[in-house]
């Protein structure tokens, strides 16, 4: 594994003083660039995690160096300047990180996926300091491929990796659990064959520190996508999986988060009867009991990504074909508890913009993270925005 400061240049465009209440950053090459999320660090800056494609092609020059898909990290203190950015791969095939935490320490706690000749597909946990050095790092799975979508800091100091096992029983994806240590060593990692072919796309942790999942498995014979909610004790023993049913077409989790009344919100997109998706938004309890559930959407394609609290409910970020400046916009919506939408907001340009992450920022409003082609150096770039607390951009 490698790290290092990559040999590019980043391109800082900034909508507004550093002490304004919005602002905007896109953070990119002529090369494809777009964030996957963005983690408040201690002294009030943000880490951003996106990728970046170095082989375009996706062509596989060598076993050693970077290329195909890699990891990329941008370190930002709390006046939008830029301390470091740093590049992390395994070779030229696909290497990048989903989901993140910042430690007690200050230092950062990522995973998602690596690839290796060697090894194949494996699932990804590594840490890195203030300073973007790796700290230590794991590859971990099974002797198929394996894929992190979610994970989480859980209460003993562990982490959770949620995602799916490819080919397991020969019938496709079979959704994974993986249980480290507070340094990444494999403690435990269990498959739910049983489930059917399907993947775990985020987890929390529950009281007693029983984990809920949610995800997707296709139904038999039909080939649908639809939604569950699976709990488990803390060593991954199944307690129950209930699906969530009451859907026409395709249905696919993406996100979920638990808000102030104790019950889990799901987000992600649905397919309607006209073949296109609209956002999804689900309200569960805790036992897996369904309290409703809703679509958000016009007439094109709206895809949500990404939920999280706030004081009047719960925001829902993603993107949209059917509103905006363009052909494809960053979209917001807020939500309440009774499931009415509060708001809507869309950001963007002539060209294709969408948000992959929304979380609180300090003082107020939130920071959203995803990509842009409509601005910044070509291709599509890292685009990253603080909007107020109706999600709009001054």
């Amino acid at each position: 594994m490698h790290t290092g400061f990559m040999l590019v240049s980043i391109i800082v465009l900034t909508a507004a003083a550093a002490e304004a209440d919005t602002w905007e950053n896109t953070y990119g090459t002529d090369l494809p660039e777009q964030a996957f999320f963005s983690l408040i660090t201690e002294d009030g800056g943000i880490l951003t995690c996106g990728i970046f494609i170095i082989d375009v092609s996706y062509a596989i020059v060598s076993s050693e160096g970077a290329g195909g898909i890699d990891c990329m990290l941008i370190r930002t203190d709390s006046n939008n300047e830029i301390l470091w950015e740093g590049d992390y791969f395994s070779g030229p095939w696909v290497d990048l990180a989903v989901a993140g935490v910042v430690a007690d320490d200050g230092c950062f706690v990522l995973a998602g996926v690596t690839t290796t000749m060697e090894e194949g597909q494996q699932n990804w946990i590594f840490k890195v300091d203030d300073k973007g050095e790796i700290v230590w790092d794991q590859a971990l799975g099974t002797d198929f491929d394996d894929w992190t979508y979610d994970m989480i800091e859980t209460g003993d100091g562990g982490f959770i990796l949620a995602g799916y096992v490819d080919s397991l029983n020969g019938n496709g994806p079979v959704i994974s659990l993986l249980k480290t240590d507070s340094r990444g060593n494999e403690l435990w990692n269990r498959q739910y064959p049983a489930a059917g072919s399907g993947m775990a796309e985020a987890v929390v942790e529950a009281d007693g520190e029983d984990l809920i999942i949610t995800g997707y498995v296709e139904v038999e014979g039909k080939g649908n996508a639809v939604p569950f909610l699976f709990r488990t004790d803390a060593d991954g023993n199944e307690i129950w999986l209930e699906t969530i049913a009451g859907l026409q077409g395709n249905c696919c989790p993406v996100d979920m988060t638990m808000i102030n009344n104790g019950n889990i919100i799901i987000a992600g997109y649905t397919e309607s009867a006209y073949g296109d998706y609209d956002f999804w938004i689900a309200e569960t309890t805790t036992d897996g009991e369904l309290v409703r559930q809703g679509v958000f959407g016009g007439e094109m394609d709206d895809m949500a990504f990404s939920i999280a609290p706030c004081p009047r409910g719960y925001v829902v970020a993603g993107s949209t074909f059917s509103e905006g400046a363009g052909r494809q916009d960053l979209w917001i919506i807020c939500i309440d508890n009774s499931g009415e939408e509060l708001w809507s907001v869309t950001h963007g340009g002539q060209g294709n913009e969408g948000a992959e992450s929304i979380i609180p920022a300090p003082g107020g409003g939130f920071i959203v993270s995803g990509f842009t082609s409509s601005w910044g150096a070509g291709d599509t770039d890292i685009w990253v925005l603080k909007v107020d607390e109706e999600g709009r951009m001054d």
